[in-house]
C-alpha cells in the first residue's frame, strides 16, 4: 500500500475522540469497551492512536440502546458473539429480554409488597410518640419494622 493510499484509508478511519464525539460516550467508556472485547480497533497507529471504522458507530450505538434497555455489558457481549459466529443475534436478544421481563416482574413484586409494608407502617405509627433523642434507639418506627 503506497503512502497516499496509507494516509486515504487512515482519513476515512476514526478516532477514539471522534468516536466519543459521534456516539456521545466517553472515551474512557470506550477503552473499558475494548479492554473488555465490544469494540475492537481496525489499527492502532505507531503513535498508539486508535482508528476504527465508521460502522463502529453502529456498534456503539447498539451498546447504548441495550445498556438503556438493561442488557448488562455480559448480555451484550453474548449478543455480540452471536454475531461474530456469524448467526443472527435475534434468538439471543428474544432470550435475554424474556428473562429480563421475569426478573423485573419479580422486583415490581418486591416493590409492591415493600410500598405496601412501608404505608402500613407508617399508619400503625401515625398514633405513637416520637422517640425521645435521649433514647438508645434512634426512632421506633424503623425499630419496629418488621422488614
Amino acid at each position: 500500500m503506497s503512502i497516499n493510499s496509507r494516509k486515504q484509508a487512515k482519513n476515512q478511519l476514526l478516532r477514539i475522540g471522534e468516536l466519543a464525539k459521534e456516539t456521545d460516550i466517553a472515551v474512557s467508556a470506550l477503552r473499558y469497551y475494548e479492554e473488555i472485547g465490544l469494540i475492537i480497533p481496525s489499527s492502532k497507529s505507531a503513535s498508539k492512536y486508535r482508528y476504527y471504522n465508521p460502522s463502529d458507530i453502529i456498534l456503539v450505538n447498539f451498546v447504548k440502546k441495550s445498556q438503556n434497555l438493561g442488557f448488562s455489558l455480559e448480555e451484550i457481549a453474548e449478543i455480540l458473539q452471536e454475531r461474530k459466529k456469524g448467526k443472527s443475534p435475534c434468538p439471543k436478544v428474544r432470550k435475554i429480554a424474556d428473562k429480563k421481563i421475569l426478573e423485573l416482574k419479580r422486583k415490581i413484586l418486591e416493590l409492591e409488597n415493600l410500598e405496601k409494608t412501608i404505608t402500613d407502617y407508617i399508619i400503625e405509627s401515625k398514633t405513637e410518640l416520637d422517640s425521645n433523642p435521649l433514647d438508645h434507639r434512634v426512632c421506633h418506627m424503623i425499630d419496629k419494622a418488621k422488614v
